[in-house]
């Protein structure tokens, strides 16, 4: 691999290690691009209009607010940096990072063993979601190989009871504001495969086999473009007026639903379901490749043109709610960074099309994720760019550096030269 991308990797490994961890070892979600420091209140001003959680300042919720999911994937970089240079530093770091995965774990108790917290501020909260869930997993999955015996048997220890928590609610759990809600069950069949085989339980096996029996997985796994195209969805206003789908904020859906694939393909290939499961990654390729710019960023959102299917860039102006037409995506959906603005976030996709690689040998998915790698270098490494195609009150997203987005730079890049995608 080229002499420099290889400096580039140890530059932001060496940033992560002296800027972006907590005492604990977990990665903050956002840095402050000018200090290069945790977000402290002051980085707000009354002006802006900041994401925040009730009983939690701004700060300590952009500090914290995917404190399991961007550990695990830094985690995940460590351990694939270690597969293809045997350097005992990163095995240290990643064993290191599985201990600030347990901190949290532990402070979960606190609700039941098993529960995985947002850790606002260090301290206790109920949230959590599923995204931290697969993320959490997939690093113990992967730290498994290399652990003592005695970590190893606190990784499938750990494994049985965060799935447990979830099986023994019927899979459902409030987030934020919706209560009990029902999380989408095409996630649960890799969660439930990771525990039974981390536990040998028959019954997550049992389970594993009614859900997909249910056909969760019949068509692509989050994946947003298809559903528009097939008829009976009525498209919003918004959409009539422009002739094209509002397509957007690809990062986390595809990097999940692949992920979520590749493991199901790499442990249960034989399965009747597997063909879908191939289909599911190459549609969901297929719809990343249309956010991604020329740069090696992505589009937050893109119209993808109803008769042609290209895909194009939105013209600076804000999407609002009344354009929704009744349906109910809300700022969930980022209605007001709607403007054709552009985020370090491609490296989830470029992460996603590494992984698919085992499974598809598709040269146009290497070459898509090669360019974010070489595009997008350490300073690169924004949530936001173009403040311009923002609202005044949230302008102050372009100054914050993406722990997402950096930890998936480090997984997708040295992953890729584990599995030799790059052909180097």
């Amino acid at each position: 691999m080229n002499p420099s991308l290889v400096q580039r990797a140890h530059d932001i490994e060496e940033w992560v290690e002296k800027c972006f961890l907590d005492q604990h070892g977990i990665l903050y979600t956002y840095l402050d691009t000018e200090t290069e420091k945790p977000l402290t209140d002051s980085f707000f001003t009354p002006d802006d209009a900041p994401i925040c959680h009730p009983g939690v300042t701004p700060a300590g919720w952009h500090r914290y607010e995917n404190c399991s999911m961007t550990t695990a994937a830094y985690m995940m970089g460590l351990l694939y940096r270690y597969m293809v240079e045997r350097d005992p530093v990163a095995l240290e770091r990643a064993r290191k990072t599985f201990h600030a995965l347990k901190h949290i774990y532990e402070a979960g108790k606190q609700l039941e063993e098993g529960f995985l917290p947002k850790l606002y501020d260090d301290k206790f909260s109920e949230e959590t979601s599923t995204d931290q869930v697969l993320y959490v997993m997939y690093a113990l999955d992967c730290f498994h190989q290399f652990a003592t015996a005695s970590e190893k048997v606190e990784v499938d220890r750990m494994m049985t009871h965060i799935v447990n928590f979830w099986v023994k609610r019927n899979y459902c759990y409030t987030y934020f504001w919706m209560k009990d809600m029902p999380w989408p069950m095409n996630r649960f069949p890799t969660l439930l495969l990771m525990a039974y085989n981390h536990s040998g339980d028959p019954l997550f096996k049992k389970e594993y086999d009614r859900i997909l029996a249910t056909g969760v997985t019949r068509e692509a796994v989050e994946a947003r473009l298809l559903p528009k195209l097939k008829a009976g969805y009525e498209p919003m206003p918004f959409e009539k007026k422009m002739n094209a789908y509002l397509l957007g904020e690809l990062d986390g859906s595809v990097s999940m639903g692949i992920m979520e694939m590749c493991y199901l393909l790499k442990h249960d290939p034989q399965n009747t379901w597997a063909p879908n499961w191939k289909l599911s990654i190459q549609q969901q390729s297929d719809e990343a490749k249309l956010v991604l710019a020329p740069d090696g960023t992505m589009y937050v959102h893109v119209l993808v043109d109803m008769e042609t299917g290209v895909s194009r860039r939105m013209e600076p102006g804000f999407f609002r709610e009344n354009e929704a037409g009744g349906h109910s995506m809300g700022d969930w959906v980022g209605f007001r960074y709607a403007a054709g603005c552009r985020s370090c976030d491609s490296t989830f996709i470029a992460r996603a099309l590494v992984q698919a690689h085992v499974h598809m040998h598709d040269a146009g998915m290497d070459a898509a994720a090669r360019n974010v790698f070489q595009s997008i270098d350490l300073k690169g490494l924004r949530s936001y760019y173009d403040p311009e195609r923002f609202l005044p009150e949230l302008r102050h997203r372009t100054r914050l550096y993406s722990g997402d987005g950096t930890a998936s730079w480090l997984w997708g890049y040295w992953q890729g030269r584990a599995d030799n995608v790059f052909g180097e």
